[in-house]
């Protein structure tokens, strides 16, 4: 008889994918953001101008008492997230393994963890990238995964937000437009050279490729102006929120706070199914930024909360999820509700660092939710990627890039 031991298991079910991921269960917080000293730095996505002097930066959390060994390395890609050809030498200018040597151990927590902290190199190619940390120098022993972008101002990008075309959709639906003047760059097949993607709210699930309805070649001009539904995207509610930068008062939208056998716990005020009607409120659209308001520093001073939330909601057959970029917005088993048959609620616990967290519930059948509503006043952030790839090359550049702030009330 063999025995296989469990590390070696989990070692072999490891398999990258080309998103943001967390492969074990202690990596913790992860956040990949232009470097800066506010909280809107923190807020902003990994998108960055090619030489920018403000340089993207990685944080991330294990809840483990010992440092570990901890490397980098950066995978171009294509528009579509897969590994382009482009060989490591043809967009850095080091060798592509780098050490994460900034860490920190956590103080006055009650859960011990170690804060790690890497700046990403730069890169001499635009597109998409896929940073990857592994440990030990094994490649295939993941830790975490993380996209973001490189871009170039090479064409004119400008994008508007209108309501739906559609009669029925008008008072729920944001729909997207988007112009492109590739002015200066040399295109046989612009339909097929020029590849166009926009983004809700940083959402992975909130991704659009969008359909080119107009060519222009003497002015060099691209439309995306669909006037169906291709365009579209649900405006959703404005975010939920709760306040847990303090454990020794209830922060905004908490019930309680406490102590259970000395590990922190805060309760979330009961929610409930939102307002039929448009109501406004400010948010984050989704996100979430770590804040300890009595720590002296708190990257590693924050304590590691278990967050109880209740939804007050009758039982479906589909899965209810409570969703936001603290868990990535996806969908499984840590993040769906479950119901309570004896309170005839839902409810979850989650494990969350000291901050502020956006947060929205979502059906498991769709990306938009009864429970939340959908409307054309709402608040979000919007982006927009223009790829292009010559013929012959080989990979992707991202040649323009613009965010369309709607609604904005900040």
């Amino acid at each position: 008889m063999v025995f296989v031991s469990s590390s070696i298991l989990l070692h072999a079910q490891k398999k990258l994918v080309y998103e943001n991921e967390t492969y074990e269960s202690t990596i913790k917080t992860v956040q990949l953001y232009p470097n800066g000293n506010s909280v809107q730095s923190v807020l902003d996505p990994p998108v960055i101008q090619m030489n920018s002097r403000r340089p993207l930066v990685l944080e991330f959390d294990d809840l483990r008492e010992d440092a570990d060994y901890f490397f980098v390395k950066l995978i171009h890609c294509n528009a579509n997230w897969e590994q382009s050809k482009l060989k490591p030498t043809m967009y850095l200018k080091s060798f592509n393994r780098y050490e994460i040597e900034d860490f920190e151990f956590s103080s006055e927590a009650k859960i011990n963890y170690v804060h790690y902290r890497f700046t990403v190199p730069q890169v001499t190619h635009s597109g998409n990238y896929l940073l990857v940390v592994y440990r030990d120098r094994d490649e295939d022993d993941i830790i975490l995964s993380r996209q973001f972008m490189i871009y170039e101002n090479q064409v004119g990008v400008g994008g508007t937000i209108q309501r739906s075309t559609s009669v029925s959709d008008r008072l729920r639906n944001q729909r997207i437009e988007v112009n492109v003047n590739y002015n200066g760059i040399r295109s046989i097949n612009p339909n097929q050279d020029f590849t166009v993607i926009s983004r809700q709210n940083q959402r992975p699930d909130r991704i659009k490729q969008l359909k080119t309805t107009f060519i222009n070649e003497s002015d060099q001009l691209l439309r995306y102006q669909n006037l169906g539904s291709e365009n579209d995207y649900a405006g959703g509610n404005e975010f939920r929120s709760f306040d847990i930068s303090t454990i020794n008062f209830s922060g905004r939208n908490i019930e309680e706070v406490g102590f259970t056998d000395n590990l922190p716990f805060a309760r979330v005020r009961l929610d409930r199914e939102a307002n039929p009607v448009y109501f406004q409120s400010l948010d984050i659209n989704g996100n979430f930024f770590n804040n300890d308001s009595e720590g002296r520093s708190s990257d590693i001073t924050s304590e590691y909360v278990d967050v109880h939330l209740t939804l007050d909601y009758p039982e479906l057959n589909d899965p209810i999820y409570v969703l936001g970029a603290f868990n990535g917005w996806k969908k499984n088993a840590d993040s769906q509700m479950k119901y309570d048959l004896i309170e005839k609620k839902y409810t979850n616990t989650i494990k969350l660092k000291q901050g502020w967290y956006d947060y929205t519930y979502a059906l498991g059948i769709e990306n938009t939710s009864l429970i939340d509503k959908s409307f054309f006043e709402t608040e979000n952030q919007y982006e927009v990627f223009v790829y292009f790839r010559a013929m012959g090359a080989r990979g992707d550049k991202l040649v323009g890039y613009q965010r369309v702030n709607y609604n904005s009330r900040r």
